[in-house]
């Protein structure tokens, strides 16, 4: 047993989680259906990821090269640079994806009676220049739900399986 307590712990630094935060943003994050309301407000919250990201890779690199020799700072200068490149080249090209594809309100479909912010809505994929919206997978009918004033949750619904009861169509 006191082998265990004179083993040294291991500390990781605020810059090593806030590696992970980023990196749960580019990838399980993505398949939580809360999105932002604005679409330039997402595009510059992606992009300060990105750029914490690639800083943070690199300094949790460099700490975890310098530290045990204490003495060649250039090559763990040169490795935690390479590694944030290559952070920046990977992780960059899915923040250029995310900046193309986005759910485009298509038309309202139903909304709720009691709240009229709730809405079932159909959107589609808006690529740009690049298309959208052409293929049936195209489109989804969701259930759109404000959350606070910067978000909004959209999930997929079934029309056919809703109270209608609670659900009007909209006045055009």
């Amino acid at each position: 047993m006191q082998l265990l307590k004179d083993e040294p712990k291991k500390k990781y630094g605020v810059s090593f989680w806030i590696m992970l935060f980023c990196i749960f943003c580019f990838t399980a994050g993505q398949f939580i259906p809360v999105y932002f309301v604005n679409a330039d407000l997402r595009q510059n919250y992606y992009l300060l990821i990105l750029i914490l990201l690639v800083l943070s890779s690199g300094m949790t690199a460099f700490r975890r090269i310098y530290r045990p020799q204490k003495k060649n700072i250039s090559s763990a200068i040169f490795i935690s640079v390479f590694f944030g490149l290559a952070v920046l080249v990977i992780f960059g090209i899915l923040t250029i994806a995310l900046y193309f594809g986005v759910w485009t309100e298509a038309n309202v479909l139903y909304v709720k009676k009691d709240n009229p912010k709730v809405k079932i809505i159909s959107r589609y994929v808006n690529e740009g220049a690049f298309g959208g919206g052409t293929e049936p997978d195209d489109y989804q009918v969701v259930l759109h739900r404000p959350v606070l004033f910067l978000f909004k949750m959209e999930t997929s619904v079934d029309t056919t399986k809703i109270d209608k009861k609670e659900w009007e169509r909209p006045k055009n």
